[in-house]
């Protein structure tokens, strides 16, 4: 099944109250209107387009991409601005919107990774809206970049480079002029990368309780409108909310949920949650170590959690079986790996 191409309503309703025209030509060839954006969570990808579009036609220039990424701050983002405020440093804020992104957007899809100099948050349009991907890419980016500005405490500057896939505009310079990092036009794709070790540089608004909690709600989000999809994935994500939910409350330790109470909480016998895994190809066994493995590298990561600390959150009763389970994964000892 195809997944539905939509985007917070929030995003049309600062465009409506932006000033720039009325509404009813702001919204002139779309489906929707006033009142729905007003009572809707999301609206669908073409309408928003087509707000973008007359938009553009009102705008006194090219920058206005920029500017409106600026008025959508994070605080408008709902749990996912929240969790990527509250993060614990850099490289997990931009974690945070390249894995929960589709709590409020799913109009691109959104990836982290490593290069040798830089951390980079690649996004990839997915509606093929002609106009609207380009511009819906430049509003997400300045995001990201006021993002960056909140966590640094000061503007990014010209060490972190944005990049674009599509062609420079013409009246480039009032774009430009919204951005404050490097922006590079006819890129291989659309990113913001920053200096590989900003990756690591503690967040001053870190707060693990908003964090956690705030990731928690973006998952039930997600889940909640992919309730038809995989059976794997709701297993996963009831899991890793048992996870954070030992990390939001610390010390209230509890071993993670058999398959009986997964299948009890999913309204399936544990006999139809097996075979309904098995489609799959997977097993909740599979699923729960895959989960712990994860979960693992990133608590290993937080330097206040001793190894025991680490093992007893994943529900090993005993620091040798999480020892040797971490070996099994990675070849070498938690503390091997951490002091690496």
């Amino acid at each position: 099944m195809s997944r539905t191409i939509e985007l917070s309503a929030v995003y049309a309703r600062l465009i409506l109250q932006s000033g720039i025209a009325d509404a009813a030509e702001l919204l002139r060839g779309s489906d929707i209107t006033e009142s729905a954006v007003a009572d809707r969570e999301f609206i669908a990808a073409h309408d928003l387009a087509q707000l973008f579009r007359n938009f553009d036609r009102h705008a006194p220039d090219r920058g206005w991409t920029a500017r409106l990424g600026t008025q959508f701050n994070m605080a408008t983002h709902g749990p996912l601005g929240f969790a990527a405020l509250s993060a614990p440093t850099l490289g997990e804020a931009l974690d945070v919107m390249g894995t929960w992104h589709e709590s409020r957007n799913t109009a691109f899809s959104a990836q982290t990774f490593a290069t040798e100099t830089h951390y980079v948050l690649q996004v990839t349009d997915a509606t093929a809206e002609p106009g609207f991907r380009e511009w819906l890419v430049e509003v997400v980016l300045k995001i990201v970049e006021e993002l960056l500005s909140t966590i640094l405490g000061h503007r990014v500057g010209r060490n972190v480079l944005i990049r674009f896939s599509h062609p420079q505009p013409e009246d480039i310079a009032p774009l430009l002029a919204g951005f404050d990092s490097t922006v590079v036009f006819g890129a291989p794709d659309n990113s913001i990368a920053v200096p590989l070790p900003w990756r690591h540089l503690p967040s001053p608004l870190y707060d693990e309780s908003v964090y956690r909690a705030n990731v928690i709600k973006c998952r039930e989000q997600i889940a909640a409108r992919n309730q038809s999809g995989s059976v794997a994935v709701a297993v996963r994500n009831r899991l890793s909310n048992h996870f954070d939910t030992l990390l939001l409350h610390a010390g209230e330790l509890a071993a993670p949920p058999t398959l009986e109470q997964v299948a009890a909480a999913m309204h399936l016998t544990p006999r139809t949650l097996i075979r309904k895994l098995q489609r799959e190809d997977t097993a909740y066994k599979t699923v729960l170590e895959e989960l712990r493995r994860e979960y693992a590298q990133r608590l290993l990561q937080d330097a206040r959690l001793k190894i025991t600390d680490v093992a007893d959150i994943l529900g090993y009763r005993e620091a040798a079986n999480f020892t040797r389970a971490f070996k099994r994964w990675h070849g070498v000892s938690p503390a091997s790996w951490r002091r690496r």
